[in-house]
């Protein structure tokens, strides 16, 4: 579940973003909205042993479908901080927000959710 996120150094209310929930599950990503609806979906390959650790978020449904982002993240305990450019520039350099630059960052709470919650 998302608890904090930013755009360009931003700060966005999490209410706002239309991400409820990110499952990551065997390389595959789905993004649930608000409605409980699969609203994105594709795979990501991660990279852990650069630092800072990459992600390529490649799109197959939904509004990124054919897209790859370059991504950075960290995975701190139970919480995921995912930082991507939003216009499909450069991977980020690090997790610093950037004014001049339409950086996505998003930090996730791991949650137990129960797959009935999303039907």
């Amino acid at each position: 579940m998302p608890i904090a996120a930013s755009v360009a150094g931003s700060r966005l209310a999490v209410g706002e973003l239309r991400v409820r929930y990110l499952l990551l599950e065997a390389g595959g990503y789905s993004i649930i909205d608000r409605s409980n609806h699969v609203v994105d979906g594709g795979r990501y390959l991660v990279n852990e042993e650069l630092s800072p650790a990459t992600m390529d978020i490649v799109g197959g449904s939904g509004p990124h479908a054919g897209r790859t982002m370059r991504a950075i993240y960290e995975l701190r305990g139970d919480e995921l901080t995912v930082c991507y450019d939003l216009e499909g520039g450069e991977r980020p350099a690090n997790l610093q927000p950037q004014q001049d630059r339409l950086l996505l960052r998003i930090t996730y709470s791991r949650a137990a959710i129960l797959f009935s919650q999303l039907s």
